[in-house]
């Protein structure tokens, strides 16, 4: 899943939408503070994030799309790297020019982009897809699907494929709460391994899916602050294994989804993971950071929770 930052307040974007009827050219939405107006059944689409490219793939609205970040691209999206579909720039560093000279009828950003949405949005009518990773989460992100389905003119479909996923949801959330088994996420980056315990891939995993958490927040050590004021991360290594005893740790490969050296199997010493009974479980890296909240990308995050769920090990 890649970092998830706040878009406009939920409530907003689905007053937009009520008011404007479906076969109007434009909706009307309220993003950041500002009224914008994105067209209907746009032909021609810059999509930079990934989550809001697999909802327009599985809507079948994937030809639209002229250009995206192609270099940075998960392989589950590798059929968008071809001639026909542009290189739209780095993740965090657009191609403004090259964006510009495609003439695109909208642009779909994420929050690695918000640096550049004055630039943008003066090129086309842009939509920033990114997600609130708090407690309603899933219900954010099926507002901006079926927001996509409305742009794409596949409301109903957008739709079906939500009552879909929610039946996949609910399974995958009483398997959890059958299973005994607990867990912690951990981001690797750089040969670090940092706690995630709250909010962004958390809220999926443990708010969302409700897979038992291994530690509460209130039984964590409190965090020295770092330099920027903010807390400082919470280092998962033997040590904390050996004391919290997590039957699965989900980890969260930034190194390897940027294309770096990625966390090395001997991290972790055998005979502890062993003596705590822990199972080490390597989640998709660019599926996880590079994407997530779409149709197909959380179909993907959903089956890889529950898997070791359903494992003996």
């Amino acid at each position: 899943m890649k970092k998830i930052i706040t878009l406009a307040v939920a409530s907003a974007l689905m007053m937009g939408l009520s008011a404007c009827q479906s076969t109007a050219p434009s909706i009307n939405l309220t993003q950041a503070g500002e009224e914008i107006k994105i067209p209907v059944q746009p032909q021609k689409i810059v999509v930079m994030d990934f989550g809001a490219l697999d909802t327009l793939d599985a809507l079948g609205a994937g030809n639209r799309v002229i250009a995206a970040p192609v270099s940075n691209i998960p392989a589950y999206l590798q059929q968008y790297h071809n001639a026909q579909v542009q290189d739209s720039g780095k993740m965090k560093e657009p191609d403004i020019t090259g964006i510009k000279a495609a003439s695109p009828d909208l642009i779909i950003m994420s929050g690695r982009q918000n640096n550049f949405y004055k630039d943008l949005s003066a090129i086309a009518p842009t939509l920033n897809y990114s997600v609130n990773a708090g407690e309603n989460y899933y219900s954010a992100v099926k507002n901006q699907i079926r927001l996509l389905g409305k742009i794409a003119g596949k409301e109903v479909l957008a739709q079906e494929q939500l009552n879909a996923l929610d039946l996949k949801m609910d399974a995958a959330r009483q398997l959890a709460q059958q299973s005994g088994k607990k867990a912690i996420v951990v981001l690797h980056n750089d040969g670090n391994v940092m706690l995630m315990n709250q909010g962004s891939y958390a809220a999926l995993i443990f708010d969302e899916l409700h897979v038992k958490r291994a530690v509460n927040a209130n039984d964590l050590p409190v965090p020295d602050k770092a330099e920027n004021g903010r807390p400082a991360r919470i280092m998962v290594d033997n040590q904390f294994i050996a004391q919290y005893h997590p039957d699965i740790i989900y980890v969260v490969d930034r190194s390897k989804a940027i294309g770096n050296t990625p966390m090395r199997s001997d991290y972790f010493d055998n005979k502890v993971m062993q003596n705590a009974g822990t199972q080490i479980v390597n989640l998709s890296a660019d599926l996880w950071y590079l994407s997530g909240n779409g149709l197909e990308s959380l179909n993907r995050q959903i089956d890889e929770v529950i898997r070791p769920l359903n494992s003996k090990n």
